[in-house]
Parts: C-alpha cells; structure tokens; sequence
C-alpha cells in the first residue's frame, strides 16, 4: 500500500527521537512496550508518502512522522485504561496498565505526548515547526481527538462525530503535516484527502466489527449497506482532494481504494 522504502527510515527515527537520558527505566519500558507492539504505522506512513509524492525532502517530514505515531501510541494506552475502554489485551499482548500497572500506563501516554512535540520541535527546516505544532496540537487536543474520547463516553453521543474527532482527525493531521513538510500550496487538499480517509477508514473497521454488537458501529446503527456506501462515499471524495495531483497522486488514491477494500 505505501511505499516500502519509508519503513525502516521511520522504525529508526522513532527509535531516535524518543526520550531516552535520564528518563526512568520502567517508565521507558512502559512507553517502548506499545509503540514497537507490532503497529501498522498507516499514520506516520502516510505523512511520509504524502511528503514524497509531493516533492519534499523527508528530513523534514520524519520528526513530525514519529510525534503523529507517538500521540497515536499514547490515546491507545490511554483508550485501554479502566475508566476508557477497559481493554485488557493491545493486538495480542496484555495492555500497558496490565503489563506494568495502572499509573505507569497514565504517565506513559502522558510522555510520548510530550515527545510527540519535542519530535517536531527537532524539524531541521525550523521555519516548519510552528505550523506543524499547530496542526499537531489542533488534532491530538480538546476540538480533536481528546475532545471526541470525551464526546464517546457520553451514551448519547453521536457516531459520526466521535469517528470525525477521534479516528479522522490523526489521519488529517498525517496528510497535513507531510504537505507542510513539502510546503506545497495544497495543504488544505491534503488536509481534506486525510479527513475522507480516516472516516472510510473507520467506516470499514466498523463493517469488519459488524459482529460485535454495538451502538458506536455504523455498521450495526445502519446496516451493512449502508455502511458501505458511507466507506465508498468518503473514498470518493478523498480521492478528489488529490486529483490536482495527475499521476503523482497514484499511490495516494490507491491507498484510499485499498483502505475500502480490506479484510483485516
């Protein structure tokens, strides 16, 4: 799906940029513990593609490539957590807070959001990090993806605005941030390219799910489908975001027809 080429420069670069002198042993542990968990890395390696396909030079794009996968790293622990979703098991392993325990799990997200920023604040182009911290801080905080966790532990709330808030929203910044790493005008495009992509991405994990009975599945609230043809929809128009790209946006609206077509 996305370039090969961007995995090992990103698995050492996350390696790299997180804290590591004077932090405390088990509190590294616990923050290694989820982040080289065996983790896609679809965000981080997004960014990179986006950065790629547009030109850019990837030196820029790697520190805020690592602080997209560590915030991503830190809501997972955190979304496990007793008073979240109560999870016991993170793709196969015992979650962070059964692993080491409750507070170490807490501190540890609470760390690698810290590093997410330190990471960009290490950009070499530095007139990239104010814009970059922004988009950053606008997805990861209260209007984003904290804003839409508190947003789905109310019974009430609305589906499309968690999925918006908490899935879309990383996704968004990834497409973002690797435009402003290349500093193309287009950023708003590749802005909107994520947001589509994220919310056909959570839709198709959702129709994946359909067998778990639940009121946060739009799968289960509206039927399969349906369901379908809101994942189809958004790939749609993720795929018309990028058309200003001709044929460097190939790999991109592959992605996004890969992201409706997967079984896992």
């Amino acid at each position: 799906m996305i370039d090969s080429s961007l995995a090992r420069p990103l698995e050492k670069a996350l390696d790299r940029l997180l804290p590591k002198r004077g932090v405390p042993a088990r509190l590294q542990a616990a923050m290694r513990y989820t982040l080289f968990n065996a983790g896609k890395r679809i965000r981080p390696a997004l960014l990179l593609q986006v950065c790629k396909d547009l030109g850019g030079n990837l030196k820029n794009a790697l520190p805020s490539a690592c602080a997209i996968e560590y915030i991503h790293t830190y809501s997972l622990i955190h979304d496990d957590l007793p008073a979240m979703d109560d999870d016991d098991f993170r793709r196969g392993k015992p979650s962070s807070h059964k692993k080491f325990d409750e507070a170490t799990a807490i501190l540890a997200g609470d760390a690698l959001l810290t590093a997410a920023f330190e990471a960009v604040a290490r950009t070499p182009d530095k007139s990239l990090i104010g814009p970059m911290t922004l988009a950053l801080a606008e997805a990861a905080g209260a209007a984003g993806m904290v804003g839409g966790q508190q947003i789905d532990l109310s019974p009430k709330a609305n589906v499309h605005e968690i999925h918006e808030k908490k899935t879309a929203a990383l996704f968004k910044a990834s497409t973002h941030l690797g435009a402003l790493a290349a500093r193309s005008p287009k950023a708003g495009n590749l802005a909107r390219y994520g947001l589509h992509l994220g919310l056909a991405f959570q839709a198709v994990d959702d129709i994946l799910d359909a067998h778990e009975k639940g009121r946060r599945n739009v799968a289960c609230i509206y039927g399969l489908k349906r369901a379908q043809v809101l994942a189809a929809r958004e790939v749609a128009a993720a795929k018309a975001a990028v058309r200003f790209m001709g044929v460097n946006g190939e790999r991109l609206r592959q992605i996004a027809d890969f992201v409706v077509s997967r079984k896992h």
